[in-house]
């Protein structure tokens, strides 16, 4: 490490650079971090914090050694915006725990359930009052990758059917999708 900071030294000019780019790791780095403690991770959060920290004091340490250059503050600020954007964007694609769908439908609750069952998720059904009349609500609970297909199964059936989502922090739920075979990595550890 100090062979590198010795190295920068040399080129002064890269030091925006780096201090930059190691912000948006540590950020990003961050973001995932929260993501995993809020979801019940015990050892990934605190494994990612560990680099986070590590790496943010490699990036502070290059402001304060060279606080009188303007464009090294700049480049900390940018690489902290930056970084909380490209934290969103890792999380995003990564789709990172379950979700549970509440799908509210007045005239088309069994053909909304029924559809949602041959794309093969599972449903519970609960028959309700709302404001107009009879509704049924239907629970979905899914990884967050499919909550999209969830939602564009029911608005196929019933355009007018009412959705929400919520954050699931743990499920106990054992047979979900059990009938979809694994493909990819997943089959070679299914594999007996």
């Amino acid at each position: 490490m100090t062979t590198l900071l010795h190295w920068l030294d040399a080129y002064p000019l890269l030091w925006p650079l780096f201090i930059f780019c190691a912000r948006i790791i540590d950020v990003s780095l961050g973001t995932l971090r929260t993501i995993y403690i809020i979801r019940g991770s015990r050892f990934l959060g605190p494994f990612l914090g560990f680099f986070e920290v590590l790496i943010w004091l490699t990036a502070v340490s290059g402001v304060f050694t060279h606080l009188g250059q303007w464009y090294n503050v700049v480049a900390y600020a940018a690489g902290f915006a930056t970084g909380n954007a490209v934290g969103v964007l890792i999380e995003h694609k990564l789709a990172i725990g379950m979700q549970a769908v509440r799908l509210i439908s007045r005239t088309q609750s069994a053909a909304v359930a029924a559809g949602l069952r041959l794309a093969d998720f599972a449903v519970t059904e609960i028959k309700g009052r709302g404001m107009t009349g009879p509704v049924s609500v239907s629970y979905v609970v899914v990884t967050r990758k499919d909550t999209q297909k969830v939602i564009g199964v029911a608005h196929s059936i019933d355009p007018e059917v009412f959705c929400t989502v919520e954050d699931v922090r743990a499920t106990n739920l054992i047979s979900y999708r059990s009938a979809v075979p694994p493909t990819g990595w997943r089959a070679v550890f299914k594999r007996k």
